[in-house]
């Protein structure tokens, strides 16, 4: 087998192994998902119907297949199953095969990977249930510091990415409710910048900030074209959560592009 060869070889296997991996991680987001607003143990029991409370055999739980081979519905009492569950496990397929895409079977690639994945829940939480668990982000916020002494960020960069993407979202908070009465934005926000800062460091906190201010702006002209009067609730954390995907995938050229102006 030629060198080229072996590459193609090497590169289908590392794609397929991903992928996998991604399906396997977006079923547990759907777990995630469904049980954290809920209050649920996210570890016991096993996966069950929300209908009948019947427990999901394992083969009927193969991300994507099971509920195409169910035709949606529960093997016991036939209720409908939402479509939500295998469009979440083909978006932990495409946040794997993103990640190996853009930054290689490396560690930037798991790292990668694994905030996608965080951010997906993050964002269909809070756009349902306007909170953010403290779990996906303490969580998160540990894990990116572990990973960033590995995928080339630095532990002082993921730190200071974190105390200030905190500090700013607390900042404006506080500062909104000197103005409103009310605080602008809740702890969940505060605690996803902070987690969002370990991964992207001190610059990609404020591209986030900037991009989710601007997409949650859009969104809240859109959705209250008659007039904004301070009062209406927005689920923040979802567009920050997009604006932190795009800052993962095309930060460093948006940043390049940006101080290209200013020259």
């Amino acid at each position: 087998m030629d060198v080229s060869a072996s590459a193609w070889v090497f590169a289908i296997g590392t794609y397929l192994l991903a992928g996998m991996l991604g399906g396997c991680l977006g079923s547990f987001a759907n777990v995630l998902i469904y049980r954290l607003p809920r209050n649920l143990n996210i570890s016991a029991p096993r996966s069950f119907c929300p209908c009948c409370g019947a427990q999901i055999r394992w083969f009927d739980n193969v991300p994507v297949v099971g509920w195409l081979a169910l035709r949606g519905h529960c093997r016991q009492c036939e209720a409908s199953i939402s479509a939500q569950y295998p469009l979440v496990e083909l978006a932990g397929v495409a946040c794997a095969l993103i990640a190996v895409w853009r930054f290689g079977p490396t560690w930037s690639g798991l790292t990668a990977f694994l905030f996608l994945i965080n951010l997906m829940v993050v964002a269909r939480i809070d756009w349902e249930h306007m909170i953010i668990p403290h779990t996906l982000t303490l969580g998160g916020m540990l894990l990116g510091i572990v990973l960033a002494p590995l995928n080339g960020l630095g532990l002082a960069n993921a730190l200071a990415g974190g105390g200030v993407g905190a500090g700013i979202v607390l900042v404006l908070a506080y500062g909104y409710k000197l103005v409103r009465g009310q605080l602008g934005m809740g702890g969940g926000d505060v605690m996803l910048m902070g987690m969002v800062g370990t991964y992207l460091g001190v610059l990609g906190v404020g591209l986030v900030i900037f991009g989710g201010a601007l997409m949650g702006s859009l969104y809240a002209v859109a959705r209250f074209h008659r007039g904004l009067d301070g009062t209406q609730k927005l689920p923040f954390g979802t567009f920050l959560a997009a604006a932190g995907v795009v800052a993962m995938l095309a930060g460093d050229s948006l940043v390049s592009w940006y101080l290209s102006l200013l020259v």
